[in-house]
């Protein structure tokens, strides 16, 4: 079948943005989740909670057509890092968002990737594995919990010829979270910069693909070479403690 269907999650803005322009700009046929009723020109758009297992289970009826298949999965949807970091609340809120709702999108559309041999991208951090957060400890524990589903649901899906893969960000220029630094002039990034959407995009897409049959189960991290410091690299350096503009 020479059609490929993929449901982004989150992809109304930033990277899931991005990722579902990137999808359809190269033939996809791509549905977008999101609570705002928008998307890239050729992504049919559904509003929705991406945490809600009604608006999966209707995004997926869309996106997987009449055959009920799904060559693509990307979850991009989240909450960014924000307090009060002991609000039970607001833990509740941000695991649900940002762990939990990947975790339903991937059980939901398990029989539409088994039936097309699909791949999984679910989009972390370098929050929660490479660095702590002293504003959202929820959300560092959300991503960090991302990485440990991702390489589980790998392990079940490999005799499904499923692939899951993790994108793990560090600083991007989207309205995720307020820049702390010009998007060109970042201290704290060796490469001296916050990568664009369409780059982390365009290794989403690669991930999609045919061309990473044999990728499962790995955490590509894309951060400018950030968490590559070390103590001694960096000292002097101004290093903020959020860094999530993705």
């Amino acid at each position: 079948m020479s059609e490929r269907r993929c449901l982004v999650t989150g992809g109304s803005s930033g990277i899931g943005f991005a990722a579902a322009a990137r999808l359809a700009g190269e033939g996809w046929t791509v549905t977008s989740l999101s609570r705002r009723d928008l998307a890239p020109p050729g992504v049919t758009s559904v509003s929705g909670d991406a945490a809600e297992v009604a608006d999966i289970e209707r995004a997926l009826g869309v996106a997987s057509g009449p055959e009920g298949r799904l060559e693509g999965l990307v979850c991009a949807a989240g909450l960014p890092p924000s307090g009060p970091w002991d609000d039970p609340e607001h833990w509740a809120q941000v695991l649900r968002v940002d762990l939990t709702a990947a975790w339903q999108a991937a059980r939901l559309a398990w029989p539409a990737l088994r039936a097309a041999g699909g791949a999984v991208v679910l989009l972390g951090s370098i929050v929660g594995t490479g660095e702590g957060s002293t504003r959202s400890p929820a959300y560092a524990a959300a991503k960090a919990g991302l990485e440990g589903l991702g390489r589980s649901l790998a392990l079940i899906g490999a005799k499904e010829g499923i692939r899951v893969n993790v994108l793990a960000p560090g600083a991007f220029d989207t309205p995720f979270d307020e820049a702390l630094f010009p998007p060109s002039t970042r201290p704290d990034v060796p490469l001296g910069r916050m990568g664009s959407p369409e780059e982390a995009a365009g290794i989403i897409t690669f991930l999609l693909s045919g061309e990473a049959s044999y990728v499962s189960g790995s955490v590509w991290r894309v951060d400018g070479g950030r968490t590559a410091l070390s103590p001694a690299s960096s000292a002097g350096v101004a290093a903020p403690e959020e860094h999530t503009e993705f």
